[in-house]
């Protein structure tokens, strides 16, 4: 599989992870789900995505803990921060991925994003 079609989801939620992983693969993407930071990180170790989505709020390793190691262990993998935290919308956490998405929104709004980023 071309990285270029490889999308990992790390979420707590499984319901999250079933739609968006539904969407993405009818789109023609391999779509792979985490379910925690320390799941992500050894995911990545085997695996590179071109796009990562993520969210911030997780047990264990959440991705506000994680979000600068990405950028060390995945350097050419994009970054799509997908939380129900609005509040983030404006902190250093959201200018460092490539785009910051709240949840609850329109599903295309997810889609466009990484059509954008592809």
């Amino acid at each position: 599989m071309q990285r270029s079609r490889k999308i990992v989801i790390a979420d707590d939620n499984k319901g999250i992870c079933d739609l968006v992983s539904t969407v993405f693969e009818e789109m023609g993407y391999k779509v792979d789900s985490v379910h925690n930071g320390y799941e992500l990180l050894a995911y990545l170790e085997k695996n590179n995505p071109f796009l990562i989505i993520l969210d911030l709020m997780m047990p264990e390793k959440d991705g506000l803990s994680i979000l600068s190691t990405l950028k060390e262990v995945a350097p050419y993998s994009r970054i799509i921060i997908y939380t129900g935290y609005r509040e983030y919308e404006n902190s250093v956490y959201a200018r460092t991925a490539d785009r910051f998405l709240v949840k609850g929104g329109r599903m295309t709004t997810l889609v466009e994003a990484v059509q954008e980023l592809t």
